[in-house]
């Protein structure tokens, strides 16, 4: 056994053990007195990491769950308001039930003060809640809550979200169906009983009877969303018992009705647009034949003389004809005189376009070489008389006569074009512009190959149209009897016409003939006017013609479309046949939804092999309107492109209607500035018009009103169903949140808090290692002593 007094190794090990047994107690300490099990990251740094962010989640959810409850009491601010607006609505169908009445006796004008000031009211407490057309709470409300988690492409915000879409639940007048946009026709028509114009007047006037397509009934035609351009929708109203404003609007709407429930979707989509017919009174009491829906913007046109005065053309105060609705179109020659046979067998064919028409129709006429005039004019008489689309178009043969110039018309006042292809004796009078060459024999073509052409040095006309334009003719002669020489000298002749160089016209060789070819894809048409073949594209004497409606058209109505006051309209925008394929033109258009975000859908105009949606302006129409509704984007699905005429010279052109507030257009440019006009420009929308606002000062407006107000409860139950809706997803969140926050806080709580009853059992053993350590300390340190012991002696 050894002793040493420099170093004493039972006091270094005391005083060691004493420290642990300090640091010990003083974190049992620190424990007990926070009541926390991880006082600093060294106590246990992976679950304080955990433990922070479960503190963190609880932080969210206590801010979700008072989102939630904010929002919860937003919308049961909302469904009060609604309440009220039902009892509002309650009181208007009142007011209007007692006006519908044949035997009311009192003042009506008395009844629609009081109705009016209520359509008032209900617009002013929509507002107050927010629930007016752009208001506050009126589009898709997201509440973020938290507690969510992503996956299935669906992100952790996204899951953490409850969101109530109040977008289509707007109350106020306009939404409900009392208020909206409205066609009404003008001039000098007052459909009073005792007027000269009055509606017994012109339903009974034999002008107006004599040109209705079927007796007893006229027609209108309505354009809008879903159901413009080419799909308009025909409202056939039956005249019987018709004799007064009152019964011509229940007609009317009897058959407006009628159209709606057809099976297409246009007849969907005029169903959903709610059109009604409507008495307006002005204010020296002059009633006039007005159209209304709540929501969507539309035009409406005349069908025959009948509709036409009932919209306001009539020819005077005290005439009620109608005006005329006619534009006719004569052919450039007369035909071939009786029985002229035709100068080799083929087919020719007999273009429409325009009319409303979305893309050409065509009648094709097989003829032989014993084939008459006589027999083709019979023929081409019954083919567009038995073609459904030229017949809804309004588009017949009037004059059909050998030796006489051809006529055609159409019955709605629209413009349109006829073309011929095939015929190159020109024997029916329309022009002998030849097909292709090839296979298929097209009306038009884009590359065209010459058949046993002569290829003398001799000179020879040819004449194009480009994309169903004016001929260019060109006379070329080559310098040497060979293919090439005539294309070159054909080409030196085409640098000469601008519009046939910017088309690509040019002449190679192919297959030892002349070949006539677009190298901008254009499409075209070629005449030969000479007899010897020379180039290979037919013999004729004739010059080829290519017609188009009469400037002067047989139609004495300054406006027989109307379009609905009080809607978003761009105004008019011109318009004019793309003929080249390179002038392509791009038109967008762009809204914003209820919640501010941009949609936009863009549509390419063009007129070549892929496409001849720009060939009119018809087609056009019927491109752009297509284009919006396969957005199936509800905003770009409201807006709709109609035919318009400019009031002073009649030009036809484009107009863009919506309910959506300012919608723009962008107009893209071309090398030719055809297409829609203003190129290169952004046309803005702008409400045009006024308006319409239900009313019961007559009985036949009340009738409507009464229908228009039960809708209107359906729509205020709609909107309030959605509130309701919101509500429960609210309560819904809120319970979930909670729930997901007691079991947060209880793991956290697991992870940070500390045990008490095990701490104290530690903090008593802490003293007791302390107390003992201190004492063992004491007789470590006093060991050294005993060496003195052994000096003594």
């Amino acid at each position: 056994m050894s002793f040493r007094i420099n170093t004493n190794i039972a006091s270094l090990q005391a005083q060691e053990y004493l420290q642990q047994a300090s640091e010990a107690q003083q974190k049992t300490i620190g424990r007990v007195t926070s009541g926390l099990r991880i006082l600093s990251s060294g106590d246990d740094a992976a679950g304080l990491a955990i433990a922070n962010t479960l503190r963190s989640d609880q932080a969210v959810l206590n801010q979700g769950i008072r989102n939630a409850n904010d929002g919860l009491s937003t919308l049961q601010t909302i469904d009060g308001g609604i309440n009220n607006i039902s009892k509002l609505l309650d009181r208007a169908r009142t007011l209007a039930t007692q006006s519908a009445s044949g035997t009311f006796s009192g003042s009506r004008q008395l009844l629609n003060s009081e109705f009016t000031s209520v359509i008032t009211e209900i617009d002013r407490q929509a507002q107050s809640i927010g629930l007016n057309v752009g208001g506050q709470f009126a589009k898709s409300l997201s509440v973020f809550i938290g507690g969510g988690k992503a996956g299935s492409g669906i992100s952790a915000i996204a899951n953490g979200s409850t969101v109530v879409d109040l977008s289509a639940s707007s109350v106020d007048a306009r939404s409900l169906g009392l208020k909206g946009t409205q066609a009404s026709g003008v001039g000098i028509v007052d459909l009073s009983d005792a007027s000269a114009t009055s509606v017994q007047s012109i339903v009974n006037n034999a002008s107006n009877v004599a040109s209705e397509s079927i007796g007893g009934y006229t027609d209108f035609y309505f354009k809008g969303p879903g159901f413009g351009g080419s799909d308009r929708v025909k409202v056939t109203v039956n005249l019987a018992g018709v004799s007064s404003t009152d019964n011509l609007a229940a007609a009317l709407n009897t058959a407006i009705e009628n159209a709606g429930n057809g099976a297409t979707s246009q007849a969907t989509a005029f169903k959903n647009a709610g059109v009604r017919a409507t008495i307006v009174t002005d204010a020296s009491g002059n009633k006039s034949l007005g159209f209304t829906s709540g929501s969507t913007a539309f035009q409406v046109s005349a069908g025959d003389k009948v509709s036409n005065a009932l919209l306001g053309n009539v020819t005077s105060s005290s005439n009620p004809a109608g005006l005329t609705l006619k534009n006719s179109v004569l052919s450039g020659a007369s035909a071939a005189a009786a029985l002229t046979t035709f100068a080799g067998a083929g087919t020719v064919t007999v273009r429409f376009q325009g009319s409303g028409l979305s893309s050409p129709v065509d009648i094709s006429l097989a003829v032989t070489t014993s084939s008459t005039v006589d027999q083709a004019l019979a023929s081409l008489t019954s083919a567009v008389a038995q073609n459904a689309q030229l017949q809804a178009a309004g588009i017949s043969v009037d004059t059909a006569a050998a030796g006489s110039a051809l006529k055609f018309s159409n019955s709605h006042g629209e413009r349109f074009e006829v073309l011929s292809g095939g015929d190159i004796g020109n024997v029916l009078g329309l022009g002998s512009f030849a097909k292709s060459t090839g296979a298929t024999g097209n009306f038009d073509y884009t590359a065209t190959t010459g058949v046993a052409g002569a290829l003398t040095a001799t000179a020879e006309t040819l004449e194009f149209s480009i994309g169903g334009g004016p001929k260019i003719a060109i006379t070329a002669t080559a310098t040497a009897a060979t293919a090439a020489s005539t294309a070159d000298a054909i080409n030196a002749q085409i640098a000469t016409q601008a519009s046939l160089v910017k088309a690509g016209i040019v002449a190679d060789v192919s297959g030892g003939q002349v070949r006539l070819r677009s190298l901008t894809d254009s499409n075209f048409r070629v005449n030969t006017v000479g007899n010897a073949n020379i180039f290979g594209f037919g013999t004729t004497t004739s010059t080829g013609t290519a017609f188009t409606a009469s400037t002067n058209p047989e139609n004495n109505t300054a406006e027989a479309s109307f379009t609905a006051g009080g809607s978003q309209q761009s105004g008019l925008i011109s318009f004019s046949a793309i003929r080249n394929g390179s002038d392509a033109q791009t038109v967008t258009l762009s809204a914003n939804d209820s919640n501010g975000a941009s949609k936009t859908v863009s549509v390419i105009l063009k007129n070549d092999s892929t496409s001849t949606n720009g060939s009119s302006i018809d087609a056009a129409i019927s491109a752009i309107n297509t284009a919006l509704q396969r957005t199936n984007d509800s905003t770009l699905q409201k807006i709709v492109a109609v035919k318009d005429k400019a009031s002073s010279s009649g030009a036809e052109g484009i107009n863009f209607l919506s309910t959506v507030s300012g919608f723009k257009v962008q107009i893209g440019t071309n090398g030719g500035n055809t297409g829609l006009g203003n190129q290169g420009t952004v046309v803005s929308s702008a409400t045009t018009g006024t308006g319409s606002t239900a009313d019961i000062s007559s009985q036949a407006n009340a009738q409507s009103a009464v229908s228009a107000l039960a809708d209107a409860v359906s729509s205020l139950g709609s909107a309030q169903a959605a509130v309701g809706k919101g509500q429960n997803e609210f309560s819904f969140a809120v319970n979930l949140a909670s729930s997901q926050l007691t079991n947060i806080a209880a793991a956290e709580s697991r992870i940070r808090d500390a045990d008490l009853a095990s701490e104290a059992a530690n903090l008593s053993k802490s003293q007791i290692l302390l107390q003992a350590g201190i004492s063992a300390l004491a007789q470590a340190n006093s060991a050294p002593q005993q060496v003195l012991a052994l000096l003594r002696g």
